[in-house]
């Protein structure tokens, strides 16, 4: 990890994979469905950071990336989503994965979820009047609120899923094959 990498490496990856998540953010204006795609692929990139130098390293990318978002990017809801979950989940994981038993970490991990995206969307529709979110919804009726939960929810275990074996697989397979070649 960070002890056999030098400060200015770490400052160039870190600035790379930055600007790589700034432009992912940046894209979610004119990419329909990149409004709940790219925050996650965004996140990735800075968990990136995170398996390859340290967790304190990948926070202050994501605190970064977040600020250029907010001022940057057109997007309101994904800007959002990413500083409000997206960007920070992939870094934290792996403590609530440790929580034991088992099913107190899945609670914890579905709460880490929950309680920010309410929040998100409490904030987009009634602070910023984005009511028309809901409109998308108005099929299901009354039920429109708790519909797009449940699609969320599903989006989140799946995320979470691929989430935890992109982790083996980067550990067992691509980290060896990436620094093979780097060195």
């Amino acid at each position: 990890m960070y002890s056999n990498k030098s400060k200015s490496f770490c400052i160039a990856l870190c600035g790379i994979l930055s600007a790589i998540c700034v432009i992912l953010m940046f894209c979610t204006g004119f990419i329909p469905i990149g409004i709940y795609i790219l925050p996650a692929v965004a996140g990735l990139v800075i968990w990136l950071i995170y398996r390859e130098i340290n967790r304190k390293w990948a926070l202050l990318s994501f605190g970064c990336v977040a600020l250029l978002t907010m001022l940057l990017t057109p997007d309101m809801e994904s800007k959002l989503l990413f500083a409000g979950f997206f960007g920070y989940y992939p870094i934290i994981r792996s403590f609530l994965v440790k929580i034991k038993p088992k099913f107190l970490s899945v609670i914890t991990r579905f709460a880490v979820f929950n309680v920010p995206v309410i929040i998100i969307y409490a904030v987009l529709i009634n602070l910023l009047g984005m009511g028309k979110l809901l409109e998308d919804f108005a099929d299901f009726g009354q039920f429109a609120t708790l519909v797009f939960w449940a699609f969320g929810a599903v989006a989140y275990i799946c995320y979470d899923i691929c989430l935890g074996q992109l982790e083996y697989g980067y550990d067992k397979w691509l980290r060896k094959r990436i620094h093979k070649i780097t060195k």
